[in-house]
């Protein structure tokens, strides 16, 4: 009744799941994940055992399949679950009783395992590895591109409704704010994986806003526009992130832009413009600069 992979990525040492399903807000049930322990997709008739007990046995120094394995031997059910894990040190586990209902399947690759039941097309879980593997950019957004070569196949043979999406890292920080990375869930929707690709893409865009504006507030401006890669956002559709952004390039020396930037905030979101006459106000930025390229509130 769903399609979900979880995945890893060893470069960054990130790892996540996404799922999408017909079912009202998948992501309350199927996807499942700790910074440091792991990540687990639980579906079909889904038993939250191996989610929360999963994470509990991978944190404590099981492997994703000695995992999988403990909690099989314990399920009166097996035969109705469908299962996916990988620990924070790249092993993979996947497992499809005998009485989830067809279409089901999964395929375990180097970095991911996609599974699916009641799907379709039986090419569906290959198919979504493969579009995985073959991506590039960030997890995350790889992560949702498999779900939608899942989709292009027929996915759900019952329609869409819900999809969710979790990254975190592979390694705790001691910061958890840090350490989970997306946490986005799309509960009921008529196409919510087109919907959940675009949360993503802004979550994306907003953790580098506020990470620029932080960098620039501690004296590393230039790093904080570095971070930002020339992307400026808009102040007519994201005022939010456009005045960090302005405050990043007055923080910066270049003021001009700035200047421009609340400019255009001033005409499109007024509001903002008192938010940054805030900042000034309690010195999060020198009073004498941004109030000397600050329109009126």
């Amino acid at each position: 009744m769903t399609y979900s992979i979880v995945a890893r990525d060893p470069q960054t040492r990130e790892m996540g799941v996404a799922t999408q399903s017909q079912a009202f807000a998948v992501g309350s049930s199927v996807p499942w994940a700790m910074p440091g322990a792991g990540v687990i997709a639980t579906q079909s008739i889904g038993e939250p055992m191996y989610g929360e007990l999963g994470l509990d046995l991978m944190r404590s120094g099981l492997t994703a399949p000695e995992a999988l394995d403990a909690l099989r031997s314990i399920d009166p059910s097996p035969e109705r679950r469908q299962v996916a894990m990988i620990d924070c040190n790249g092993a993979l586990a996947g497992y499809t009783g005998d009485s989830c209902v067809a279409e089901a399947g999964h395929h375990v690759s180097d970095h991911c395992v996609a599974l699916g039941n009641m799907l379709a097309d039986r090419a569906i879980w290959t198919r979504m590895v493969e579009v995985f593997e073959s991506s590039t950019g960030s997890l995350a957004l790889r992560l949702v591109e498999a779900l939608k070569a899942a989709q292009s196949l027929g996915g759900d043979v019952r329609g869409q409704r819900s999809a969710a999406l979790l990254v975190v890292r592979a390694e705790r920080s001691g910061r958890p704010w840090r350490d989970n990375v997306v946490d986005l869930r799309i509960d009921d929707h008529p196409d919510p994986v087109t919907e959940l690709e675009r949360m993503t893409r802004y979550s994306v865009r907003y953790h580098a806003a506020y990470r620029a504006f932080e960098l620039a507030l501690d004296g590393q401006a230039a790093a904080g526009l570095d971070l930002l890669d020339g992307s400026i956002s808009t102040p007519h559709d994201e005022p939010e992130l456009a005045l960090l952004h302005a405050t990043v390039l007055a923080k910066a020396g270049r003021v001009d832009e700035a200047r421009q930037l609340l400019g255009q905030l001033a005409r499109n979101a007024p509001s903002f413009i008192d938010t940054a006459h805030r900042f000034a106000a309690a010195n999060l930025v020198d009073p004498g600069l941004f109030q000397a390229i600050l329109p009126e509130a």
